[in-house]
């Protein structure tokens, strides 16, 4: 997601429509998640698209389609919609960074080899970087079914998704937002270990933002480890409605010592009407 109506004036240019906001958020990250391909493939144009409107290490971690990914079989589901997946994937050449493989809840460890075999198909025929996101508790047991999953991932090099949910759950707010994100959320044990070379985060935060710090200094540590170790992780930041999203950056900034950002909503291109005034 790069465009909500509430980031117009800070993160995005005041008169920003959704259609171009790509262009924006592509100078202040370097990495988007994207749902839209989960419900259904946008066609080559539009892929072409959205790689013209980022710079060249911009990377887009985008869903296999669920036809793919809460089919009965995997690997039938894969074969039936591959060329079509390709068209979408090659049209944004090298900005896919991170392919994502959500699984619904009740994907058990029953069906591990196929999903075994289907990611081995997975990495013969495509590109870039593959993330697997559980939603069954049965592959978070830390014994029978886990540690046999993380050897085959690490083999395969293929990294599990880390859906970090504690802020949110712990989130006693009574607010629309923050009770339709509890409902459709997982939340799922966080074990940190790096299974691929492109380790996927998902945080989902505490709507008072200054309350998850204690989680995000967890995480830049654990950061500095996979970058120390050559490994490029990515790291998705979300709160109840995507309002405050903008704390957590300066947060992380200050955090990590850098040169504080300069929005395109802040720097007075809305008043000009060209960010390039």
């Amino acid at each position: 997601m790069w465009y909500m109506d509430g980031w117009r004036g800070n993160l995005l240019s005041s008169w920003q429509k959704a259609g171009e906001a790509l262009t924006e958020y592509a100078q202040v990250f370097q990495s988007v998640e994207g749902n839209t391909t989960f419900y259904g493939l946008p066609d080559e144009r539009r892929a072409r698209q959205w790689r013209s409107m980022v710079p060249d290490n911009f990377r887009f971690s985008f869903k296999l389609p669920r036809d793919i990914s809460h089919a009965p079989n995997l690997l039938l589901a894969y074969q039936k919609h591959q060329l079509a997946w390709r068209d979408f994937a090659d049209a944004l050449e090298d900005s896919l960074g991170v392919i994502s493989v959500q699984l619904p809840a009740e994907f058990s460890p029953q069906r591990m080899p196929e999903l075994l075999e289907f990611l081995t198909l997975l990495k013969i025929h495509e590109r870039a970087d593959i993330s697997v996101e559980f939603r069954n508790p049965g592959f978070f047991d830390k014994s029978a079914n886990e540690q046999p999953l993380l050897r085959q991932l690490s083999e395969l090099q293929v990294a599990r998704t880390l859906f970090d949910s504690r802020g949110l759950f712990n989130d006693t707010a009574q607010t629309e937002a923050v009770l339709d994100a509890r409902s459709k959320k997982p939340r799922m044990p966080v074990h940190p270990i790096a299974t691929g070379a492109s380790p996927v985060i998902r945080f989902i935060g505490h709507s008072d933002w200054a309350l998850n710090e204690r989680y995000l200094l967890q995480w830049s540590d654990k950061l500095q480890q996979w970058l120390t170790e050559g490994k490029t992780p990515y790291f998705f930041l979300h709160t109840a409605g995507n309002q405050d999203v903008q704390y957590f950056l300066r947060f992380l900034e200050q955090l990590w010592g850098l040169e504080e950002s300069i929005w395109p909503g802040e720097s007075g291109a809305g008043q000009n009407g060209s960010l390039f005034d």
